[in-house]
């Protein structure tokens, strides 16, 4: 009995996690990460990051880039991590990825995806 549970329950998260999904337009998810491209240098694309982290309120932002990959972080009030990474796709795109604590918050990461992509690409995040 407690074989079957395991297996059932283990067949259920692996097709929960292992599913990909759309939740705003352009981000896709695998329900813990939000990615997407975006048409901006990594330095660019990280600062854009930084700035919707600071849009949302949260605490403890730090950011920093180079010229192949970029981070920012920042952590809610009950201390949850939220962690944004950069990665050079080409000379004018970058890979973004955003994880929302240990098991994710695919509303918030794609929210905080979207907004970043559109300030780094030069349009207006709310």
């Amino acid at each position: 009995m407690i074989r079957s549970i395991s297996l059932t329950t283990g067949l259920l998260l692996l097709a929960v996690v292992g599913c990909a999904s759309r939740h705003e337009e352009g981000v896709k998810s695998d329900y813990r990460t939000q990615w997407t491209t975006v048409n901006a240098s990594t330095a660019a694309t990280t600062e854009a990051a930084r700035s919707v982290l600071e849009s949302h309120g949260l605490k403890n932002i730090t950011a920093d880039a180079t010229g192949v990959d970029g981070k920012a972080k920042a952590t809610t009030a009950d201390g949850t991590k939220i962690t944004v990474n950069v990665k050079k796709d080409t000379d004018t795109t970058s890979e973004l990825s955003v994880t929302v604590g240990t098991l994710g918050d695919p509303k918030l990461g794609a929210d905080i995806a979207k907004q970043t992509k559109i300030k780094a690409e030069g349009g207006i995040a709310r």
